[in-house]
């Protein structure tokens, strides 16, 4: 089991940030533009959210590891792309991941199946997207009939198999990534601990000395 270090207080403040954003940006999109919400950053984003309100450290990790490794990369693609950016969309992108990082950074070790549920993340919703959101809005890259290069990939199959694939690499290195940075810490702070024990114990050895 992790040890959690990261106080209730905060991350329930956290989460409960990140819940209010998520609301927020519901209520500001157009109704028609609320298919969005299938998008796989805000099931991971809601994945931060209860994980730091209810304290449960895989929900955290898994939302932290798909943002990391799927969700940042490929909104800045599409920004760059769009050449535009919402105010909402950045502090959606940015908010949850610093979160989930500031909470793993203060366990001792990734949660097992970080990878396995960061994926989960997207391929659940990149299934439900492509049975009720309409091809046109491109949901979680969910239609193959909006690919831009059907020569390249020119069966529906091969497209699937490719974003699936793509989409486990992406998010294990982001899970290796997220776990050394776990470790180092861990270690910094066990040093550091040992450090004030043996400053502690020889204090009063020193104070006899003088």
């Amino acid at each position: 089991m992790s040890k959690r270090e990261l106080s209730p207080a905060w991350s329930v403040t956290l989460g409960c940030t990140v819940i209010v954003l998520l609301v927020v940006d519901v209520f500001l999109k157009n109704p028609a533009d609320r298919q969005e919400l299938m998008w796989a950053c805000y099931w991971a984003s809601i994945s931060v959210a209860a994980g730091m309100i209810f304290r449960v450290d895989v929900l955290v990790s898994a939302g932290t590891v798909f943002l990391a490794g799927l969700g940042l990369p490929t909104w800045l693609l599409g920004t760059f792309m769009d050449s535009q950016m919402e105010a909402t969309s950045v502090l959606l992108h940015v908010i949850p991941l610093v979160a989930g990082l500031l909470y793993l950074t203060k366990v001792t070790a990734l949660p097992k199946y970080s990878a396995a549920g960061a994926w989960l993340l997207y391929v659940v919703p990149f299934g439900l997207a492509w049975r009720f959101c309409t091809p046109d809005a491109m949901i979680n890259l969910s239609h193959w009939t909006r690919w831009p290069v059907p020569s390249v990939l020119p069966h529906t199959w091969q497209f699937y198999v490719l974003l699936m694939s793509v989409s486990a690499v992406m998010v294990i290195v982001a899970a290796g990534m997220l776990d050394s940075l776990v470790a180092r810490n861990s270690i910094s702070r066990q040093a550091k601990l040992r450090a004030g024990v043996r400053a502690n114990h020889a204090s009063p050895s020193a104070k006899l000395r003088g």
